[in-house]
């Protein structure tokens, strides 16, 4: 059973909700710990001292801050416990925004927020029945862990969904990573055919659909291991190589949506024999209203 993390009030101007904070994902990855071989005995990590070469105790441990000229700054934990955030059993909700003001390289993990007791529920249902009303997203931070979060809180279904953001100066400016851009700009038809194959690909979002294929093959590797099966190593491979920018273009393109369309047709030719809800439903839809193609666009330019 899923454990709060967090438990304060949420304060709504002079409302002041109970609630707790439970994570929204789970860690789904294979865990191993680091095992000595040939005994299977565990593998103990020990702090050692570089320049003594001997194990150093937590009571002689301090933090360290690197300067530029390599020269370190040490702290102590009351040197750090001055700077900590006041701690706080409150998420103040400072503003609302529009949801689409916020870009989602702002966002960070997602949490549920869940009244506390039935007391707290209506004022609850009150704040997520004005969000959802409003369509606004409510900002404000609070602390937990010793570290203060900005965050976003919005409606998800009968829920409210807190998400942790990013400040402002921790996200990396455009200009240090776009310099290659250039002042480049599709032509047209180009723009139109790029526009054809997103629609050929279309389908709705299912989540369910889509798995970690890696974590699947481990857990399969496991088990075989677990019954005293031998596990066959593959072959190395050279690593795949980047795929060098396409000198034509446009030539790629149209390509690329007559070789989309041709597997498109001899699959309904085949029937929707082993196809998902969502491809169905999406040939169907491109059956109804069949995307729009520029002139001579299902085969190269010469």
């Amino acid at each position: 059973m899923a454990r709060p993390l967090w438990s304060g009030s949420l304060s709504f101007g002079l409302v002041n909700v109970p609630v707790a904070l439970y994570s929204a994902v789970r860690d789904r990855d294979v865990h191993f710990n680091q095992l000595h071989a040939p005994d299977g005995s565990p593998v103990e990590t020990r702090r050692v001292c570089a320049h003594e070469q001997r194990e150093v105790p937590w009571e002689e441990i301090a933090k360290g801050y690197e300067l530029d000229d390599g020269r370190w700054v040490l702290l102590s934990d009351s040197d750090l416990d001055s700077a900590a955030p006041r701690k706080s059993h409150t998420i103040d909700i400072e503003a609302f925004v529009e949801e689409r003001e916020i870009d989602p390289l702002y966002l960070g993990r997602p949490y549920l927020l869940v009244p506390e007791s039935e007391s707290a529920a209506r004022a609850y249902a009150l704040l997520g029945g004005a969000m959802r009303g409003s369509g606004k997203v409510a900002l404000g931070r609070f602390v937990m862990r010793a570290k203060e979060h900005l965050l976003s809180i919005r409606p998800r279904e009968q829920l409210l969904m807190l998400t942790t953001m990013r400040f402002h100066d921790e996200v990396r400016p455009k200009a240090e990573i776009a310099q290659e851009l250039g002042a480049t700009e599709p032509s047209p038809e180009e723009v139109e055919n790029a526009i054809a194959i997103i629609a050929e690909l279309e389908v709705p979002f299912d989540p369910s659909s889509y798995r970690d294929e890696h974590r699947a093959h481990l857990e399969a590797i496991i088990k075989r291991k677990r019954k005293g099966q031998k596990i066959s190593v593959p072959r190395a491979t050279k690593p795949t190589e980047p795929t060098p920018a396409a000198p034509d273009l446009m030539g790629a393109l149209q390509e690329s949506l007559a070789r989309i369309r041709g597997e498109t047709l001899a699959k309904s030719a085949e029937g929707t024999k082993g196809a998902t809800p969502a491809r169905k439903k999406a040939k169907k839809s491109r059956a109804s209203t069949p995307a729009k193609r520029t002139s001579g666009s299902s085969a190269p330019r010469s």
